[in-house]
């Protein structure tokens, strides 16, 4: 895998029905108009539904999705899903050369179809997501980020708070040509743990505790402009894509900034004033994170009473009081600015960051 600070995230194909040589392939799927199917990585297919269209899915769904569309003049057959996830497994790192992922989808779904489907150049593309990870101290240093960005404006972009819980930031939600999303990736990511579409070890969840995560699409609109231009989509480069997506980005992300305390120093002087494990004291200094973030009554019902005042008793020893904690006046923070340009492409680097 090449380790791009940037990834297709997803890909949306459609190969008109008529350009299909196999005429099994071509009934099977003229049976299925408007109805959705999921394949997974072994090509077999898990489940299939009524579904209007393939873009409805979020970018996180597991596995190849196919369906049949028609547009009341022609039909096609559409492809979608994660290049990233299909080939690696799980789509935090990947690739994004856009020949490549589309010939990763186009092989993944001849396996599930039983068939050899023509080349990416054959095909139209519909919907590209172009995203960028971002290292940040810890997971409390990535909400107060996804909190500044849902109150700021730029240009005709609204954010719009996700109200299942306020891990995501949308921007032109509904826009079939840009549009625009950010969100935390560790809790999206253990939320597949536990429904049990996804196995990852317990230390890569802690590192993607960290990852804010900037997602930016072109939609279907957008590419019909770009054909009608007399543009191929297959020619985009990566210096495009990832021109996109700092164009969409870049005035909305200027200025955002997180604060940072001296992590390390604070968190070894707890280690040593507690005679305690560096996990210990990462906990102790995680909860000092959220009483600055969230407020003392809030943090305060995070976590057990018995955690509350261990970690509590562990900050006074080393010179922080509950009255400097309810009123803020603690060791200050330093600012830590987001930036498009320093987005992390692998496990190691994301170790190495922050």
């Amino acid at each position: 895998m090449i380790n791009s600070p940037y990834l297709i995230d997803w890909l949306t194909l459609r190969l008109p029905l008529e350009k299909i040589q196999d005429e099994a392939l071509s009934r099977r799927v003229r049976e299925c108009l408007n109805t959705l199917h999921c394949a997974d990585s072994d090509g077999c297919l898990v489940w299939s539904k009524q579904v209007l269209d393939v873009d409805a899915l979020r970018s996180d769904s597991s596995g190849l999705f196919w369906q049949l569309q028609s547009d009341g003049k022609r039909q096609y057959l559409v492809i979608g899903g994660s290049p990233a996830s299909i080939q690696w497994g799980v789509n935090v790192f990947g690739e994004l050369e856009i020949q490549h992922c589309a010939s990763v989808l186009i092989r993944e779904a001849s396996r599930e179809l039983a068939s050899v489907l023509p080349p990416f150049d054959r095909w139209q593309c519909r919907r590209v997501d172009i995203t960028g990870n971002y290292a940040l101290p810890d997971a409390a240093s990535v909400k107060q980020a996804l909190r500044q960005l849902s109150i700021s404006e730029g240009g005709r972009r609204k954010a719009s708070n996700d109200h299942r819980g306020g891990d995501s930031v949308y921007w032109n939600p509904s826009s079939d040509l840009t549009k625009g999303k950010a969100y935390h990736k560790g809790p999206q990511l253990r939320r597949l743990v536990r429904m049990g579409k996804l196995e990852l070890a317990p230390s890569l969840l802690d590192l993607a505790d960290r990852l804010l995560r900037f997602e930016h699409t072109r939609g279907a609109r957008w590419f019909r402009r770009l054909q009608e231009a007399g543009k191929c989509w297959y020619d985009l480069t990566c210096q495009e894509l990832i021109g996109f997506f700092t164009d969409f980005f870049g005035r909305l992300v200027d200025g955002v900034e997180v604060k940072d305390m001296e992590r390390y120093e604070l968190v070894k002087k707890i280690q040593a004033e507690n005679d305690c494990t560096e996990a210990q004291a990462e906990a102790a200094f995680a909860t000092y994170r959220n009483i600055r973030a969230d407020g003392f009554d809030i943090a305060k019902g995070f976590i057990s009473r018995a955690t509350w005042y261990r970690h509590l008793g562990m900050l006074r020893k080393v010179g922080i009081s509950d009255a400097e904690l309810v009123s803020g006046n603690v060791v200050q923070f330093r600012a830590v600015r987001v930036v498009l340009a320093q987005a992390v492409g692998s496990w190691d680097e994301l170790r190495r960051a922050a």
